[in-house]
């Protein structure tokens, strides 16, 4: 048998071999993961990109999408936050960017909210990063995301919070729809409860809006980002009092003029604008900027819900209305007392499905389109450039793990009886060059006699081994056989059995 060395092309060109040292400079993968997948896509292609190998980590759960992203666009550094590696961005808070993250030793899905590089030197807004974990702090309830530690690392401020898995109100009704009365109602209850535990400590969020509460898969509101939120009801000295408080549509009309003095009832306003657009799929106002919707929440007449869904109760259309008085006196005045006649008037209203019972849309929005595109969700991220990971990370990709799920032939051993390189693993055209190139050579014919002669002596030194085992039990057991005495008059006869 005649056996030729053919010179292949590398399996990886060099782009591709830039994108895995990138890979394991960032510490995503693992050398031995990749090659796994690498044999796994070589069953339909032996050729390969960054782009394909990428797609091939993500499809084996090694990388998410976001992270493949990065590492194709020369992101190497950041991927990692204290104990936290970073899975995929979830938004944009009032003071940061939210990134999904997974604790490098617990496995548990956290939900990182971090300060961003420009604000890291601006003294006020650390101060109001510090102050919204304050305030998270001071609040644990089923209805408000918890927030469990605030830490820095590598020059970066963040908050660990509790990962919702769900979807925030907006996009809930921009995927599936307005809601149901019964469901928005359901809504209302939840988020009214969460406030009433945070206005009792003092804290008013001054930012409720359909995007700051989210809906978890079983129908449970979290209020979100307490980025805006303040401690105390008593004016401070740490905001500018011409700054804008709050969000254009949904913001109360006297903390539009000054933010600092407003209280809980600035959040029952709120929160009536955001059980408005839950019903009809818009802001209770609108304009082509934000001056004239600011101008129409002091001025313009609260619309009425009903005269948009004609099945909407009454009740719940009233509601409303009072909810988003002009007058914080003319709204109800806690969001305990809101909680109360939520409560009285699920009672009263038809009976229909909560939350729970929504349907969800089989369009769910992957955790990657849930970013806006707006958004910079780079993070910590850092580029290094290729001299700083070409020098420390060797490419050992001289070996392949073998393939189970289909069978192939082995590929030949090569003279010095080592394995294939993993770069001339193209077996398929190895065999048809050998094919078309005819005969053997006096090499391939010795290298058949000395696997004959190894053969050979391999099966004599089986056999001696079986001959040995069977003579030393066979003697062993000769050794071991009993022996019985019996007497008969004067003489002793010994029996063996």
């Amino acid at each position: 048998m005649s056996v030729k060395t053919i010179e292949a092309e590398p399996v990886l060109d060099d782009a591709t071999r830039d994108f895995v040292r990138r890979s394991m400079h960032a510490q995503l993968v693992e050398l031995a993961d990749i090659k796994k997948v690498v044999v796994s896509l070589m069953a339909e292609d032996t050729r390969f990109s960054p782009e394909r190998l990428a797609d091939g980590l993500v499809g084996a759960n090694l990388l998410t999408p976001w992270q493949a992203r990065k590492l194709l666009a020369g992101k190497a550094r950041g991927f990692f936050l204290g104990n936290y590696k970073l899975m995929r961005p979830l938004g944009k808070g009032g003071m940061g960017v939210v990134f999904l993250a997974k604790h490098s030793v617990m496995n548990r899905l956290m939900a990182l909210k971090i300060l961003p590089a420009e604000a890291s030197k601006d003294a006020r807004r650390i101060e109001r990063f510090k102050e919204e974990a304050r305030a998270s702090a001071k609040l644990e309830h089923p209805n408000i995301v918890q927030a469990f530690d605030f830490s820095e690392a590598d020059g970066k401020l963040y908050i660990v919070m509790e990962y919702v898995d769900g979807v925030d109100l907006h996009r809930a009704v921009v995927r599936d729809g307005v809601m149901s009365p019964t469901e928005s109602l359901d809504a209302m209850i939840q988020s009214a409860d969460a406030l009433a535990h945070a206005h009792q400590r003092g804290i008013v969020h001054r930012d409720i809006k359909p995007s700051n509460m989210l809906l978890r898969s079983d129908g449970v509101i979290k209020v979100s980002d307490m980025g805006l939120a303040r401690i105390g009801y008593n004016a401070g000295d740490s905001e500018s009092p011409n700054r804008l408080t709050g969000t254009a549509d949904f913001i109360a009309p006297e903390q539009a003029i000054d933010s600092q003095t407003v209280d809980a009832r600035a959040d029952i306003y709120s929160l009536g604008c955001t059980w408005y657009f839950l019903l009809c799929g818009r802001a209770p106002f609108s304009g082509s900027n934000v001056a004239q919707r600011l101008a129409k929440h002091q001025t313009a007449p609260v619309p009425a819900v009903s005269a948009i869904r004609g099945e909407c109760p009454k009740a719940i259309s009233e509601l409303i209305q009072k909810m988003m008085a002009k007058r914080a006196e003319d709204r109800p005045a806690s969001a305990a007392e809101l909680l109360v006649q939520l409560k009285r008037l699920r009672n009263s209203v038809a009976q229909g499905g909560d939350l729970s019972d929504r349907p969800m849309s089989s369009r769910v929005a992957s955790g990657e389109s849930s970013t806006p595109s707006s958004i910079d969700d780079s993070g910590p991220l850092k580029e290094v450039g290729a001299s700083s990971i070409s020098e420390p990370i060797e490419l050992d990709l001289g070996s392949l793990p073998s393939i189970e799920v289909t069978p192939f032939q082995p590929a030949p051993m090569s003279a010095n009886g080592s394995a294939p390189s993993f770069a001339g693993s193209n077996h398929a055209n190895s065999k048809a060059k050998d094919a078309s190139s005819g005969g053997s050579g006096s090499g391939g014919d010795s290298q058949n006699v000395l696997l004959g002669i190894g053969l050979a002596i391999s099966t004599m030194a089986l056999l001696v081994v079986i001959g040995i085992t069977i003579f030393q039990l066979t003697k062993e057991e000769k050794k071991d056989r009993p022996l019985h005495s019996m007497e008969s008059g004067k003489e002793i006869i010994v029996l063996q059995d």
